[in-house]
């Protein structure tokens, strides 16, 4: 079994099966995305980022694991942080980054986001993971 997985770094039957194998699967994804250069990339990350938890916490989930950008990793705390607001205890929402290779659930969110940003028919294999797509 590997260590993790970078759906980039697959050879394309290799990202085929992997899929199919994440299709079978009993999880879905809820897909947020904004329209950025690379100026404005982080701005529209924390924007996503802001919108989910507002999500998470209306649907009272209890925790979210984000894939960790080791030192901008502050940008999100500052954001869920500021979107939870002054009584974080009482919404029962935890959050942690981890490293991919801790989170296997990390892998489907990367093997979604590389699909999709593929198009074509990489964004039809995934149409059936995808729960909700909320465009910011």
């Amino acid at each position: 079994m590997a260590r993790e997985l970078h759906f980039k770094k697959e050879k394309e039957p290799r990202r085929r099966q992997l899929i199919d194998q994440m299709a079978k699967m009993s999880v879905s994804v809820r897909m947020y995305t904004g329209s950025c250069t690379p100026k404005t990339e982080e701005a529209v990350r924390q924007q996503c980022l802001r919108r989910a938890v507002e999500d998470l916490l209306e649907s009272r989930a209890h925790r979210l694991v984000l894939d960790t950008r080791n030192e901008r990793d502050d940008h999100d705390r500052r954001t869920i942080q500021e979107t939870l607001g002054t009584q974080p205890s009482k919404t029962e929402l935890t959050y942690e980054h981890l490293d991919s290779t801790l989170e296997p659930l990390l892998w489907i969110s990367d093997a979604v986001a590389w699909c999709f940003g593929a198009a074509g028919n990489w964004t039809h294999k995934i149409e059936g993971l995808i729960e909700e797509h909320i465009r910011l």
